[in-house]
């Protein structure tokens, strides 16, 4: 099972990535939307960990869209985890099927939904 984590903040990253890695994922990882993008593409995840605040160009809405546009990634489910605590009506009106803040969640709870929503069973 694949995810494609697309998270900026290094130390959140190395953390998520070792802990789905623990739990039998194969983690992809992405520090922007541009290289998520491209990862979409060239690894066809599963499901995705998407941040809205990211560096350079796209930010997560901007993926979210492009990914929900596109008929050969539309389908892939998309887990917003952010600290904006305000935007989860946005995320689901343009397709994601989660939305978590990092403040007010434990990753054991981030990876309990993300194996929900993929019927993943170690």
């Amino acid at each position: 099972m694949k995810i494609l984590i697309i998270e900026d903040e290094a130390g959140y990253q190395k953390i998520l990535k070792s802990s789905f890695e623990k739990e039998g994922f194969e983690v992809i990882i992405s520090r922007d939307a541009e290289q998520g993008r491209v990862e979409v593409i060239k690894n066809r995840p599963d499901i995705i960990l998407l941040d809205i605040i990211l560096p350079s160009g796209l930010n997560g809405f901007d993926f979210l869209e492009q990914l929900k546009a596109d008929k050969k990634s539309q389908n892939i489910p998309v887990v917003v985890i952010t600290n904006l605590e305000t935007e989860e009506k946005v995320s689901k009106e343009i397709g994601a099927d989660f939305y978590f803040v990092k403040a007010a969640t434990t990753i054991p709870q981030i990876i309990e939904k993300i194996k929900e929503l993929v019927n993943f069973n170690t």
